[in-house]
């Protein structure tokens, strides 16, 4: 079990490329944890210190709550010694804290809270929501999930007063002014993450971001760590560099608003081995067309793409 969690330790260690796992599925649609432990050993061998089980791009919604434990649970057993886990958990109040108490449980660090998903949410609803689900784990840390303008700094900081272990937002309004009209309103102390992935990462660290998250991070870890040192270099030239390479994969993923977000991503990983390709609904397996546009995106880093270490999967 977790103890009571370093802040500033914890931030720091957050700081950095937040990995989101796919689930992989085996032929009869059951979510293969074998697969699940190999591909989670795949992205820590390949540099990446922190993931998020249960995001959006491991099909949050599309599982079960036990899928969801079994799947976390898969996934720490993979985790390596400098690994920090920070486990998706939401839907209603309740269930996000008994998945909460869950993740604390099984050895998580911290919790990613998704955003709400009821049509009426107001920004004081919102800090209730997050503020209740904070208090039930004391001892760990916290991470809200925002992607409204609807919720101010103001409200953010109102979030950080009543619960000290909110460390830092998943934030994930696409619009870099707003994001630094918010950060400057919420104050000093929280760490920022960039949920907008690659594509937004730039921008919204020059605003104060300090780690982005990364579905991109399944197929090709390198690339997504070069951005991450350029950044921290400030060597804006190599980032814009890394970010033109990863363009039109990222784009095929935002399409239509964001129709086939992680389908693109299996799809890739289908075509390199690594995974089935396999989705639940609402999401779709993509079309033959845009299978054949996933291919040409990769081909500016398919290099970069390690092998796994295990036998692949046609």
């Amino acid at each position: 079990m977790s103890t009571t969690p370093n802040s500033g330790d914890l931030r720091e260690r957050l700081s950095t490329v937040i990995g989101i796992p796919v689930v992989p599925y085996a032929a009869g649609g059951e979510i293969d944890h074998d697969r699940t432990v190999v591909l989670t050993r795949r992205l820590i061998d390949n540099g990446i210190s922190a993931l998020t089980p249960n995001g959006n791009t491991g099909e949050f919604y599309a599982l079960s709550p036990a899928e969801r434990r079994a799947v976390l649970t898969s996934v720490i057993s993979a985790r390596g010694a400098m690994t920090t886990i920070v486990a998706g958990v939401g839907l209603d109040a309740q269930t996000a804290i008994a998945d909460a108490r869950f993740a604390r449980d099984a050895g998580a660090d911290a919790i990613m809270i998704h955003q709400p998903v009821l049509p009426y949410l107001s920004a004081q609803g919102w800090v209730e929501y997050n503020a209740s689900i904070a208090a039930a784990v004391p001892d760990i840390g916290v991470l809200p999930y925002l992607s409204t303008p609807a919720v101010s700094g103001a409200h953010i900081a109102r979030l950080a007063d009543r619960a000290p272990n909110v460390i830092g937002l998943k934030y994930s309004v696409p619009d870099p002014v707003v994001f630094a009209t918010t950060k400057a309103q919420a104050g000093d102390g929280l760490l920022w993450v960039a949920g907008l992935a690659e594509s937004y990462a730039p921008a919204y660290w020059q605003a104060g971001a300090r780690a982005f998250t990364s579905g991109l991070v399944n197929i090709a870890p390198a690339v997504s760590l070069e951005l991450l040192v350029a950044l921290r270099d400030g060597d804006y030239d190599t980032a814009a560099s890394v970010w033109r390479r990863i363009r039109h994969f990222e784009e095929l993923r935002a399409r239509d608003r964001a129709a086939d977000n992680v389908s693109v991503v299996k799809e890739a990983m289908h075509q390199l081995g690594l995974c089935r390709r396999e989705v639940r609904p609402p999401s779709h397996p993509v079309p033959a067309a845009l299978a054949a546009e996933v291919t040409e995106s990769i081909k500016p880093w398919r290099s970069a793409v390690p092998a796994l270490q295990t036998e692949q999967q046609a």
